[in-house]
């Protein structure tokens, strides 16, 4: 029998449920669990489920966010899956979507941007399409090619960050040296108004605002 222990642990190797994968993508939590399914899955699972529930590892969210741009650019999920699986063998990798690659697609294919070269990941080969679909939104810095953290809104909120480093996974503000759980700030302004959370917690009044206009995102 799995205890509330073995959620505690999954956390602090910063795992994810599919339900907070859901509110970050903003899409629906079965959505995120059909990726974890199939013969092949889009998303490989490499933690393991508790109490029947599925957790996804940092490289699972990071990839989560490129499948979901994928699939509503156009690509079709018996392609992705395809190109996923021929990916995994060729690379030898679990996550290919989650390291340093320039993602996009012309509604159809899984392409990377090289340069000035155009390849399609499914086939390896260079390409020339005349129409290439809106970037990736968000921003994922890396770390020797691996995804280090994850900004959601860089625009909007630059200081929010989910970074497995730093409080076990959780969206934190990050402020100079300073990390607070974007939850945490969000409900001491609600409770004692922002310029008292934000000397409280020793951040800006911009870092509670991003923080606040953050949870209220996710939670739409």
């Amino acid at each position: 029998m799995h205890t509330p222990t073995d959620w505690i642990e999954l956390g602090r190797r910063g795992a994810f449920t599919t339900t907070q994968v859901a509110a970050l993508l903003d899409v629906e939590p079965s959505r995120v669990a059909s990726w974890l399914s199939g013969n092949p899955p889009l998303i490989e699972t490499d933690l393991p489920s508790v109490a029947g529930r599925l957790a996804l590892s940092f490289d699972g969210l990071i990839e989560a966010r490129a499948i979901n741009y994928l699939l509503a650019e156009g690509v079709s999920r018996r392609r992705l899956a395809k190109a996923m699986k021929a990916m995994r063998q060729r690379w030898g990798d679990p996550h290919p979507l989650a390291r340093e690659r320039r993602l996009t697609t012309d509604g159809g294919s899984v392409l990377e941007l090289q340069g000035e070269k155009i390849i399609d990941l499914l086939t390896d080969a260079y390409l020339h399409p005349e129409t290439l679909r809106p970037a990736l939104a968000g921003r994922v810095f890396f770390r020797s090619g691996r995804a280090a953290w994850l900004e959601p809104y860089p625009e909007e909120m630059p200081l929010v960050r989910i970074d497995p480093a730093r409080a076990f996974g959780r969206p934190v503000v990050v402020e100079h040296t300073t990390a607070v759980p974007t939850e945490t700030l969000a409900t001491s302004a609600r409770v004692d108004g922002l310029e008292e959370a934000a000397d409280w917690f020793g951040v800006s009044g911009a870092a509670v605002s991003q923080a606040v206009a953050f949870e209220e995102r996710i939670a739409a």
